[in-house]
Order: C-alpha cells, then sequence, then structure tokens
C-alpha cells in the first residue's frame, strides 16, 4: 500500500500563487445546468479524463464548501487514491477544491476551480483553473509541468465537449 501524506491546504488563492498555473476554456454544446450536473457525476469523470479512474463522493448531498471525495488516477497496474476538500461551491455556477491527502508525493500543493457559464440555453463555456505546487525538487522542472498540464488539459475538456454532445440530455438539474 503507498504511503499516503498531507498536502498544503490552499484555496482560491493558490490559482495565482502557485508555481503552475493555468486556464483552459471549451465551450461545451450543453447548458450550463447539464454541464454543471455532469461535474457532480463520479462515474462520469472517467469516460472524458483520461488519468481519472474512479470519482467516489465521501460527503453526502447537497454538495457545498467542505464537502469531499477521493479520486483513482492511474494506471491501472499502481492506482492512486487522492483525497479531495471543496473550499468553493456555488450550485450549478462553480466549483473549487484541493488535494487534501493522496499516495502521489509529486505534489505539494494542488488547487482546481471549474466554473460554468452560460453562452446560450444549450451551450456554456467551461473554464478549469489550476494551480499547482510539486514538492521537492521536482519544483525545479515546473515549466515543463506546466507545458503539459495546459496541453493535456485542453485535450480533456475537448473530450468532455464530445461526451456533453452525446449524454446531455441524461443531464437534468434536480
Amino acid at each position: 500500500m503507498p504511503n499516503v501524506r498531507n498536502y498544503r491546504r490552499v484555496g482560491h488563492e493558490q490559482l495565482d500563487a502557485a508555481r503552475i498555473t493555468g486556464t483552459v476554456r471549451q465551450a461545451i454544446p450543453a447548458s450550463a445546468a447539464a454541464t454543471f450536473a455532469c461535474l457532480e457525476d463520479g462515474e462520469a469523470w472517467p469516460v472524458w479524463l483520461d488519468p481519472v479512474k474512479s470519482v467516489t463522493w465521501t460527503s453526502p448531498k447537497p454538495f457545498g464548501v467542505g464537502t469531499t471525495r477521493d479520486i483513482t488516477l492511474g494506471p491501472t497496474r499502481r492506482p492512486a487514491v487522492i483525497s479531495e476538500e471543496f473550499y468553493l461551491w456555488e450550485d450549478g455556477v462553480v466549483m473549487g477544491f484541493f488535494f487534501a491527502s493522496g499516495a502521489l508525493p509529486v505534489f505539494d500543493a494542488f488547487a482546481e476551480e471549474w466554473r460554468v457559464t452560460p453562452t446560450g440555453a444549450d451551450s456554456c463555456e467551461l473554464e478549469w483553473r489550476y494551480g499547482i505546487d510539486l514538492a521537492g525538487p521536482l519544483k525545479y522542472v515546473s515549466s515543463l509541468a506546466a507545458k503539459r498540464f495546459g496541453r493535456d488539459g485542453q485535450k480533456s475538456l475537448g473530450q468532455l465537449a464530445d461526451f456533453m454532445a452525446a449524454h446531455k440530455t441524461e443531464y437534468r438539474p434536480e
């Protein structure tokens, strides 16, 4: 069993203060409400976000600030579980979380925010912001990691757009 460590607790400030920061935007062919409902669906994440193998909400609905969940990242032969805690939640609009603990020693701190903005009755823009500090000597390769996160993030949001085009009618807000 891999060693679990606590990461530095961060919030919104991490998105600007971290060594690796970025913003990726994607037009989504589904309403903002449907897209946000998809982001709440733990079973959907592994379909459109390649590194994610599973998402388990560890807090009951309704979700909000303080909600927790566990994500399992691949590869499948040696998965790593990360526990996340939400520091920001505005239902249907934005969610923000940080890595609280996990089995990936490469991170010192990691925060993300996902914001949906309506652009039409059946379309929205999704904005993903991230702030990452790598641990130990890895912090010296942050510029290389930053390029990869941006490139991989754009690919993932494109996959989400394709997923929502095919599944948007499955997501109806409660």
